[in-house]
């Protein structure tokens, strides 16, 4: 017995994106704030770039924190989402991964070209007051970071 694909029967173009999860010394996250919704950064992979190059790309890009302090450390798990640009409709996978940031609450430069105006770093402990306003798929990769990575000792 075959196992249908997950894409099978919806005749929906694929696109791919990369992004991460950044962690900082004082083991806040990064969220963004984009129509309406925390989000963590992430975007397209460009052409001859690797999935982790965008995602660090993408962050610096959409935060502004400087990417010299980003390192990945993990892989998470991948997320689908359908999406819409030049109003032709896509299936969207997005590629996440466990950044450390060299630093502490460094300051932000949120791209509102993207739609981002505002970007936060937030502790765990106050993200129960984030979670009505982070979209499905970002709840999934952070509880998934937190139960499995979040107290592991940093190398």
């Amino acid at each position: 017995m075959s196992v249908p694909s997950l894409t099978e029967g919806m005749d929906l173009p694929v696109i791919e994106s990369a992004g991460g999860l950044v962690c900082n010394h004082y083991h806040h996250i990064m969220l963004m704030f984009k129509r309406g919704k925390w989000d963590m950064p992430k975007g397209r992979i460009e052409v001859g770039s690797s999935k982790e190059q965008s995602a660090l790309r993408e962050v610096q890009e959409e935060t502004g924190l400087n990417i010299d302090k980003l390192k990945i450390t993990a892989k998470l798990p991948s997320t689908w989402h359908t999406t819409r640009h030049q109003n032709i409709r896509y299936l969207k996978k997005t590629h996440w991964y466990l950044m450390e940031y060299d630093g502490d609450d460094d300051d932000t430069s949120p791209q509102v070209e993207e739609g981002i105006i505002e970007c936060r770093w937030v502790h765990m402990s106050d993200l129960p007051g984030y979670r009505e306003l982070l979209r499905p798929r970002i709840n999934y990769v952070i509880d998934f970071w937190h139960e499995n990575m979040a107290y592991v000792p940093r190398q």
